[in-house]
């Protein structure tokens, strides 16, 4: 199962463990520790609003990128607490020796008898690869499992519609394009050579849409209206202060799995393992929990953020 942001989270966590590697050998001051210091220079402290700060003007993606990981764990935890979604014990116990395996040859790989895992894990964190799997690693796999059971749920529990797009940048173009098709034009390839959007590449292929899914709540219920095979549109929306028109083709619905998680805790497990969580799944119940949420973001000083694109 992979694990996308295991890496980068790792690189701030070896971060964050050095600068408290460093507080910690300095002399104890109660005083700075009371003031929030994470660190002392020549008798000044450095504080966490420092370190803050010092990160969000420097590193604005990796800021962005980590308070992004905190929001999604924190509203992970607050569905799988309501909807009684967990791990399994071996499914997590697993995951773990394998993501040491995964690492052990990794090292290997890289630098031969150089490293072995053993001795960054001790020089890293100041302890041995045990203590490391079990307060470092098995929690943080932990939080990654339990988001994708929650996401994949949410998913399931929803109907769907699976469809294809054409996005197109005028509406004279739109509507030459969606005579062809009604005259009998491949969609994909039409979506291939017209759409100015990355699924174009894919032939226009989405990723499927759950009932709340889209920001266009217009557009999600003619798509859920139309019969398999349909065309719908072109629809005129505004993306991002730009409009755009699109064309879809619904290939199916999907209905929403019934029932409680209970009963269908099984299934939520074998769905994974058939077909593990993709970016598009994701991304989609990211932007719409947020969305119902009323998540607002904010920069150190207090003002709102909106964070740069996440590479």
């Amino acid at each position: 199962m992979p694990y996308p942001r295991l890496a980068f989270a790792c690189s701030v966590l070896c971060l964050l463990a050095s600068v408290v590697l460093v507080t910690a050998r300095a002399p104890a001051h109660a005083e700075e520790r009371q003031r929030g210091a994470v660190a002392t220079v020549e008798g000044r402290a450095l504080t966490q609003a420092d370190l803050t700060a010092f990160w969000f003007e420097r590193y604005p993606q990796e800021y962005a990128r980590t308070l992004g990981a905190l929001l999604d764990e924190r509203i992970a935890i607050a569905e799988a607490h309501r909807e009684g979604v967990r791990v399994p014990r071996a499914a997590l116990d697993k995951a773990v020796q394998e993501e040491v395996a995964a690492r052990r040859k990794q090292l290997q790989r890289i630098y031969g008898e150089a490293l072995d895992l053993e001795s960054e894990v001790r020089r890293a964190y100041g302890f041995d690869l045990a203590t490391w799997q079990r307060s470092v690693l098995a929690p943080r796999m932990h939080a990654q499992m339990l988001l994708n059971r929650v996401i994949r749920w949410d998913t399931r529990k929803r109907p769907r519609v699976q469809a294809r797009v054409i996005v197109l940048s005028s509406a004279a173009t739109a509507q030459a394009v969606r005579r062809k098709l009604s005259a009998g034009a491949d969609f994909s390839l039409t979506a291939l050579k017209n759409s100015v959007d990355p699924s174009g590449k894919r032939g226009g292929v989405l990723p499927g849409i759950g009932r709340g899914d889209l920001a266009f709540p217009g557009v999600e219920a003619q798509l859920f209206a139309a019969k398999p095979g349909a065309l719908v549109g072109p629809l005129e929306v505004r993306v991002e202060g730009k409009v755009q028109w699109q064309i879809y083709k619904v290939i199916r619905l999907v209905p929403a799995w019934t029932g409680g998680l209970g009963e269908r805790w099984q299934q939520l497990e074998d769905d994974l393992a058939a077909r593990p969580l993709d970016p598009a799944e994701f991304q989609r119940w990211q932007v719409r929990t947020r969305r119902d949420k009323g998540v607002l973001l904010f920069r150190p000083d207090g003002r709102p953020w909106t964070p740069p694109a996440v590479r």
